[in-house]
């Protein structure tokens, strides 16, 4: 995701040793003058005419006056495509945004996954450790999350989810670790690489792995065990990154596009196109929001026919998506600390936002209907944000 860098190799001149090393100067600023291997959009930079005597970037510019151009400053941050990055803020009064708390370092590594279980909140991050934290308010009527327990994992979690009275863990070596309220602990074991994501639909827990294979899993009442009952292995390309559930449809996000599954045959009855990374997969009103990395958005009917699709938003890269019930809102987290806010259903982008300073957000997860939300950063900040649209200062 990083910008494109460019180096100009330098000109070489053949100079007989009799010529002073001044003349060197003219000869290269000719050169320079006529390079046309200047990146797409960028002109070329301004040069000294003929005949003056001052040199570009020399004298003032060294220093730390305004005439200082020799280091990367803002300028670097002006090329075609780049997002400056804004200040971090703690409110966003257009939208009706405040964030309630930040916890600096919730984790000693990236927050991958959160999850809302009735009274608690769990994270689950890559220094391997699963924790639960209590939200209360406090004596300024803010909610705040108080750490309650935590549980070494053994593994790198990547995804999480609440199903129940169990709370089920995806690792990075393939198995889901699920733990009971009351005290149970159970591995389901079946994929080979990394479990991505997890979805329950009609008592049926259903996980999705790097191998490219989805899995149902049920309770077996006599064991009182999870079993695999089906797999779904042919007609998906690429690793998957998310699931969802439209209809009788199960669409199925992925490094190579979104594949959309028959749920009456467990068998592939399209690949939607455009085929690339899959951010995110919302349903919404009898559609489905499918968003790209890249930042562009496509939105399908349950058959896969692409009802809209739009440019990647002004802050590149997304990393990961959730739908927040007030206002209704599409909430994107992006490579760079940001967070954008798009309305429902116009699907326009609201606002954007500076949540962390530069670090990724890693995850996102609505925490109810009160548009209550929590931001899992790289670095292990965990944010907890609320929306509310009284407060908004723009409709």
């Amino acid at each position: 995701w990083r910008l494109k860098g460019h180096s100009v190799a330098g000109s070489h001149a053949n100079m007989s040793k009799n010529k002073h090393r001044r003349n060197v100067a003219p000869k290269a600023k000719a050169q320079a003058k006529n390079d046309s291997r200047q990146p797409a959009g960028q002109p070329n930079a301004p040069m000294v005419k003929k005949g003056e005597k001052k040199k570009a970037g020399r004298g003032a510019g060294r220093g730390a006056g305004p005439a200082a151009g020799r280091g990367r400053g803002a300028s670097a941050l002006r090329k075609k495509g780049a997002h400056v990055l804004e200040q971090v803020t703690d409110s966003v009064p257009e939208d009706g945004l405040l964030r309630h708390q930040h916890i600096l370092r919730a984790h000693t590594d990236a927050i991958m996954a959160i999850v809302m279980a009735e009274e608690f909140i769990y994270t689950a991050s890559r220094d391997k450790l699963l924790k639960r934290w209590k939200p209360q308010r406090n004596a300024q009527g803010r909610f705040e999350m108080m750490a309650d327990i935590e549980v070494p994992l053994g593994e790198i979690p990547w995804c999480l989810i609440s199903a129940g009275e169990w709370i089920f863990c995806g690792l990075g070596n393939g198995k889901i670790r699920g733990y009971s309220k009351a005290g149970r602990e159970i591995n389901l074991e079946g994929h080979t690489k990394r479990v991505s994501c997890l979805l329950t639909h009609e008592q049926v827990l259903i996980s999705a792995s790097t191998d490219g294979n989805v899995r149902f899993w049920q309770l077996d009442p006599g064991s009182q065990t999870f079993v695999c009952t089906h797999t779904i292995s042919e007609g998906i390309s690429g690793s998957i990154n998310c699931l969802s559930i439209l209809d009788q449809g199960l669409w199925v996000g992925g490094t190579s596009g979104v594949s959309l599954v028959e749920l009456a045959t467990l068998k592939v009855a399209l690949q939607v196109q455009p085929k690339k990374f899959v951010a995110g997969l919302l349903q919404f009103t009898g559609h489905m929001i499918v968003v790209y990395s890249d930042g562009s958005v496509c939105i399908y009917n349950a058959l896969g026919q692409q009802t809209h699709s739009q440019p990647p938003l002004p802050a590149g890269p997304v990393l990961c998506v959730i739908g927040l019930d007030s206002g209704p809102r599409v909430l994107c987290g992006h490579a760079k600390g940001q967070v954008s806010s798009i309305t429902l259903p116009m699907f326009q982008l609201k606002k954007c936002w500076q949540a962390l300073e530069r670090c990724k957000v890693q995850c996102l997860c609505c925490a109810g209907h009160d548009g209550i939300f929590l931001i899992g950063a790289e670095n292990g900040t965990l944010q907890l944000w609320q929306r509310d649209a009284a407060h908004a200062t723009e409709p």
